[in-house]
């Protein structure tokens, strides 16, 4: 349980000064990114540290389902606008990984819970 409240005070705190540092930064020079944008290696590592002592491979789940969704994204951008213009799709893939990433540290804190 101290371990999920750490983790949780640590996102927390990253947005927070990824916030303040973007805020520092003139808006003609800033990027398109957000704070949230940064989360997706720091989610892995949260959800690995909860979950490696299971039984189950739900890491490896994660890791493998993320990758399938961004072979599918791909091909789906590609094949859809015939091309694939890398600063628009990017952004777009970091926001799906984002959302992904955030719904599996969800349900690995949940599953973390009830154990």
């Amino acid at each position: 349980m101290n371990q999920i409240i750490i983790q949780i005070i640590m996102l927390l705190a990253v947005l927070f000064i990824l916030r303040l540092i973007r805020g520092f930064i003139p808006k003609e020079r800033r990027p398109k990114l957000q704070p949230i944008d940064c989360l997706p290696l720091l989610n892995l590592w949260f959800i690995w540290q909860l979950s490696y002592s299971w039984i189950d491979p739900w890491f490896a789940a994660v890791v493998f389902f993320w990758m399938v969704i961004s072979i599918v994204l791909t091909l789906w951008w590609g094949l859809s606008k015939g091309e694939l213009l890398w600063n628009k799709f990017l952004l777009f893939y970091r926001r799906v990984s984002d959302i992904l990433l955030i719904f599996a540290y969800f349900f690995t804190v949940v599953r973390t819970l009830i154990k």
